[in-house]
């Protein structure tokens, strides 16, 4: 991919972690400004029927960056050429309404998001509360071309869903593509993995979900197979309470431990935007069960680079396949592996993100130099 602009890194929200790592080398990858987000009180009646009715009330989620902060981010913004910003969260916690010189980059749709959420949830109360957001999500979306430049989703279906718009962009999840085909070798016992942050609730959902009513169903075909999780929170003594499970947390190389998985899981039915899940499992030669959810925004098809299944019999079924079939799954991480490096390789993905920049630079007069 060529490189076309310097930049500069910072994070916003609650990134503590990162104070005493800063980088004053815009071309750095590690952040040069670190910006706490702090609480945001709702005070009064009108901000409450803002919040409720309005669609410019940028008090979402509770949080926001001091005044010094910014007035930081102002200065910033004047010396940059294009500023960034990922997600609507970020964007509203900064108090700041039109954006100039952005471009807005959301992965996870809001109202996507909480749309998938109600649809799972049986408890009336907790269902209410779900539509509640979507409204407000959605009202808020409805405004996102006054508010930004450009916007960048991850699938053809995450514009459409924005009307197509000239300035919606598609940029997908993507990876390094390995130097040649990535070696599998799945060990003995069978190994099925998944890879994720069970701290994000979807995840979390799904895999008490495929151990609660999909495990048990492959344990008594296949008794000696092991689920390895790895990942924030995957060593959470609920997960660990389960036949044959394995929690390794963080894992420092993550090529070599997917190798040995006769393949991953993605059992995820609530969310918006896609799975990195699916692009990271094939940039390294993985196959793959997903949910159709969890395979949303990619264009693959069940038995041609991975198995879909929905309910429990299905997902059970598809699982079961890849156990007893060790040429269906070499075949499936094969497409998936051609397909990758199609359409989720940094390379293959390069040209967009080009378009996507030049589009916004077009758009506000001036010459790349360097971008936040």
């Amino acid at each position: 991919m060529t490189k076309f602009a310097e930049v500069r890194l910072v994070l916003a929200g609650a990134y503590e972690e990162f104070s005493g790592q800063l980088s004053p080398t815009p071309s750095s990858a590690t952040p040069s400004e670190v910006f706490d987000f702090h609480p945001w009180e709702i005070g009064s009646w009108w901000d409450r029927l803002r919040l409720e009715l309005g669609s410019d009330y940028l008090n979402t989620n509770r949080g926001r960056a001091s005044l010094k902060d910014q007035a930081r981010l102002a200065q910033l913004i004047k010396c940059h050429d294009l500023v960034w910003i990922h997600g609507m969260v970020i964007a509203n916690g900064f108090g700041l309404w039109k954006w100039p010189k952005s471009i807005l980059d959301i992965d996870d749709i809001p109202s996507s998001r909480t749309w998938s959420e109600m649809t799972q949830e049986s408890r009336p109360l907790s269902k209410l509360q779900a539509i509640r957001k979507y409204f407000l999500w959605k009202r808020q979306e409805s405004r996102i071309f006054e508010r930004f430049d450009a916007l960048t989703v991850c699938s053809e279906p995450d514009r459409s869903y924005f009307g197509n718009s000239e300035r919606a962009f598609v940029i997908p999840n993507g990876f390094d593509a390995p130097y040649g085909l990535p070696a599998r070798k799945p060990s003995h016992p069978a190994r099925i993995g998944f890879i994720g942050s069970l701290e994000y609730p979807a995840n979390e959902k799904g895999l008490r979900w495929f151990l609660g009513k999909v495990w048990p169903r492959i344990l008594d075909s296949n008794p000696s197979v092991v689920l390895r999780l790895v990942g924030r929170n995957s060593m959470n003594p609920e997960w660990l309470a389960a036949r044959n499970v394995e929690g390794l947390g963080w894992v420092a190389d993550a090529d070599a431990e997917m190798a040995t998985w006769a393949f991953t899981i993605v059992p995820v039915f609530e969310g918006g935007g896609t799975r990195v899940k699916i692009s990271n499992a094939f940039s390294r030669h993985c196959p793959v069960v997903s949910t159709a959810l969890g395979a949303y925004g990619y264009e693959v098809t069940s038995g041609c680079e991975l198995l879909i299944g929905n309910s429990v019999d299905e997902f059970t079924s598809c699982c079961c396949r890849m156990l007893q079939d060790d040429g269906l799954a070499e075949q499936l991480a094969a497409n998936a592996w051609q397909a990758f490096q199609r359409n989720w390789s940094w390379d293959a993905i390069g040209q967009r993100l080009e378009e996507a920049v030049g589009s916004v630079i077009k758009r506000t007069s001036g010459a790349p130099k360097d971008s936040t």
